[in-house]
């Protein structure tokens, strides 16, 4: 239970900082009860996943726990962005970028490209924060 509770606070936060850091194409809800509904909600979706593979008999090992939360995380970023009140998911211009010798030029970022980099930095940080916690 003490395991549970201190996992679920710890993917909150990690959740929040990390899709407060995608503020242009994602807009997290201003009314506190949906913010925090949202947050828990894709808390307990990372924390479904080491379950869900033990239940498909794989080991949770870093490269499949990051693999798992990321398509869950992809999956629930897409039903709140259908279904939860005050969140928005939109396409958003990015003005593109110039490194010397490297260039990117600027382009449109489609709403399921910031869910699925979104959701793969969520799950990248969260399987290092497991990890680094069970050693």
């Amino acid at each position: 239970m003490k395991d549970s509770f201190k996992s679920l606070l710890v993917y909150s936060l990690i959740l929040y900082f990390i899709l407060n850091l995608f503020n242009e194409g994602i807009s997290l809800p201003e009314n506190s009860t949906y913010l925090i509904l949202t947050v828990l909600i894709l808390s307990l979706t990372v924390m479904m996943a080491c379950p869900l593979l033990s239940f498909l008999t794989v080991k949770c090992k870093f490269p499949t726990f990051f693999l798992m939360a990321s398509l869950l995380l992809i999956g629930m970023l897409y039903m709140l962005k259908i279904f939860m009140i005050d969140f928005y998911i939109e396409t958003f211009r990015f003005d593109g970028l110039d490194l010397g010798s490297m260039q990117v030029n600027s382009f449109d970022v489609v709403p399921i490209l910031s869910i699925s980099i979104s959701a793969i930095t969520c799950a990248f940080v969260c399987a290092f924060y497991r990890e680094l916690d069970s050693n």
